[in-house]
C-alpha cells in the first residue's frame, strides 16, 4: 500500500501536466530589441548592432584619416570631445544626424562634416529583421 501512495502521485502530477498540454499554453517569446519610443520605427537597441565595416579598430582609422582639424582656437591646447547621434538605417546609410553635446562649434561642424562622408554601416537586426538603429558617438579630437 505505501508503495502505491508515490506511484499514485506520479500518475497523478503526469495527468495534470498532459491536461494543461491539451488546453494550450502562451509562449512568449523575449526580445532583446528597445524601441526609442513606443510609436517610433527607430531602436536604441536591438540584437545584432550595426557596425561599421571592419569594425571599431577601421572606424578609428577612417575618422582619424578623414579628420580636418579646425584652425587653431583659443582652446588650442585642450582636447576637446564632441558626443553626436545619428541613425544608421535599413539600408546602412547614416541620417538623422545630431550634436549632443560639444563646446566648440568648430568642432561640432567638423563632426557634422565627417557623419555626412561617413561611409554605410552594417546595419542592426531586430529578431533577425532589418531595423534602424540610433548611435551615439564620441568623437575626441587630439592635438596634430
Amino acid at each position: 500500500m505505501k508503495l502505491l501512495i508515490p506511484c499514485f502521485l506520479l500518475i497523478s502530477v503526469f495527468g495534470i501536466a498532459q491536461e494543461s498540454e491539451k488546453r494550450g499554453t502562451i509562449k512568449i517569446e523575449k526580445s532583446n530589441c528597445v524601441r526609442l519610443d513606443n510609436n517610433d520605427s527607430v531602436y536604441a537597441f536591438v540584437d545584432q548592432m550595426p557596425e561599421f565595416r571592419g569594425g571599431q579598430d577601421s572606424l578609428s582609422a577612417w575618422i582619424t584619416k578623414n579628420v580636418k582639424y579646425p584652425s587653431p582656437s583659443v582652446e588650442e591646447y585642450a582636447t576637446p570631445k564632441v558626443f553626436a547621434s545619428f541613425v544608421v538605417k535599413k539600408d546602412g546609410s547614416i541620417g538623422s544626424i545630431n550634436i549632443l553635446k560639444g563646446n566648440n562649434s568648430l568642432y561640432e561642424n567638423e563632426v557634422l562634416r565627417l557623419l555626412k562622408l561617413m561611409p554605410d554601416w552594417i546595419p542592426g537586426r531586430c529578431n533577425g529583421t532589418l531595423a534602424d538603429v540610433k548611435i551615439n558617438l564620441p568623437i575626441k579630437f587630439g592635438l596634430k
